[in-house]
Order: structure tokens, then sequence, then C-alpha cells
């Protein structure tokens, strides 16, 4: 692989996560961005020598990975054939040496998870739920008509909760509808901000009103409510377990990558 043809586009990377132009001549900014790069080119090459020392030969599967993830970005860039598949075999390297090497750190004993959990067992409450249903009217242009099903709709749902399954699988125009309006256990920070204020407010077995948003016409129904409460001990200690994974890898990964830039 030409080391030149992988360039463009790490170039065009650290520009875009700087903020800068890369050509913007005798500038603050631009001396910025050169002793960047100069430090981000000397750290790819040497994370891809560290792959191909240990005989790392990226499969397929792992090539169209990466060729998947970069296809929008790649088309921002005027490159050749032979420059894109050298940036798709260069960034599948550095991914999975890096991979490799966050899969070294020791993982946590369960002493330590145990401990852990116990000194922030508060931070681990499963918030507030509602078990909910969803009928949707939609209306691009807002057409005469398209209201007024809506509301005839939430007519017939107050003299019957029990319709509201058959009502949304004919009538609505949302996914749920295969499932009869059917949500789920809903928790914040899912919907539109006006339908969970909406949905929030409900009590158990409440239709709300008639909701409208830019999709068009809401008719929810919480049928069930879930107070918050601590998650089980298992859920709890699973959850620990995997963050303190995560910040040894992170940690373990930055360690190694300054021993790496210390020896090159």
């Amino acid at each position: 692989m030409n080391g030149a043809d992988w360039q463009d586009y790490s170039r065009w990377k650290l520009a875009q996560h700087l903020q800068t132009d890369p050509e913007l001549g005798e500038t603050k900014a631009h001396q910025h961005f050169l002793l960047a790069w100069q430090r981000q080119h000397r750290l790819e090459t040497a994370i891809v020598a560290a792959a191909q020392a240990r005989g790392l030969q990226p499969t397929d599967q792992a090539r169209e990975y990466t060729r998947q993830q970069l296809t929008d970005e790649l088309q921002e860039l005027a490159l050749t054939a032979q420059q894109v598949e050298a940036v798709i075999c260069h960034q599948t390297l550095l991914r999975e040496q890096l991979d490799w090497v966050s899969q070294q750190a020791p993982r946590p004993d369960e002493e330590e998870v145990a401990r852990c959990y116990h000194q922030h067992q508060a931070a681990f409450i499963r918030p507030e739920q509602r078990f909910s249903r969803h009928l949707l009217i939609t209306a691009e242009t807002h057409q005469p008509g398209s209201d007024r099903q809506i509301k005839l709709l939430a007519r017939r749902l107050r003299s019957g909760r029990d319709k509201f399954a058959d009502l949304a699988q004919r009538y609505s125009h949302c996914p749920t509808a295969l499932e009869g309006g059917l949500m789920g256990w809903v928790g914040r920070g899912i919907l539109f901000p006006q339908l969970e204020t909406v949905l929030f407010q409900l009590e158990a077995g409440e239709l709300s009103a008639v909701t409208a948003t830019e999709l068009g016409w809401h008719l929810l129904l919480c049928e069930q409510i879930r107070l918050p409460q601590p998650l089980p001990a298992e859920q709890a200690l699973q959850q620990v377990r995997q963050q303190l994974q995560t910040q040894r890898q992170q940690y373990y990964q930055r360690q190694w990558l300054q021993q790496l830039l210390a020896s090159h």
C-alpha cells in the first residue's frame, strides 16, 4: 500500500475534527494544523506498522464494514479507486489494531465490581416508564378532513379505551399500527418533546387529548405506569462490570498509544 494514498483522507478527517482548512496558508490555525498532522501521521503510521508486525490481515468482511462506515465521507473527496481502496485498508488496520489493544486490558475482578456497585448504588435506578399505545394521522399539508378524522377517533376512544388497538391497526399511519399502536414501556428521551410531555402527564388508563406535531395528529394511551425503582442487582452489576471494562480498555489504549509515539 502506497503511504501517500491514504493521507488525503486522514488530513481531511483531521481538518474536520479541528474545524480548519488545511490550505489556509501562514496562519496560527494552519500552523496548529501542521503540528497536529505531523503527530497524526506519525501515530497512524506506527499503528499500522504494529498491526502488520503481528501479521494482521483484514478480512473481506472487515473491509466491507469500513467501506460502509466511510461511504458518505469518501464521496466528498475526489479520490481515485486505488486511493479509496488504500484508505479502506488503512482505516481497517487502524480500527482492528486498536480494538485488539483494547481487548488486552485486564478484566475487573468481581470484588472490584461489587465494591463499585455498593459505592454508587443510588445511581442504578430504572427511571419512570409508561406502557403506551400510539395512534397517528399524518397530514403533510394539514388538509381539511385529517383533523376531523383524529377528533372522531378520539371521541370513539373516549367511549371505550379497549377499541384503541383495533382503531390504531385500521387507521394509524405509525409503524406501530401493525401491533395495534403498541409502543410498550417508554421512558423519557424517546418521543418528540410534545408527546413526551403529554404522555408523562397521563394517569394509568387515561387517553390523551389530540396532540399536533410536525408529523400530524397524535393520540396516546397510557395503560400502565412503572415508577422509578432500583435495577435488579444482577443487571446493575452487569452495567458496572461493563463500565469498568470500558474504562480499563480506554486507559489501556491511551497508554499503548503514548508508548508507541514515544518509541517512534
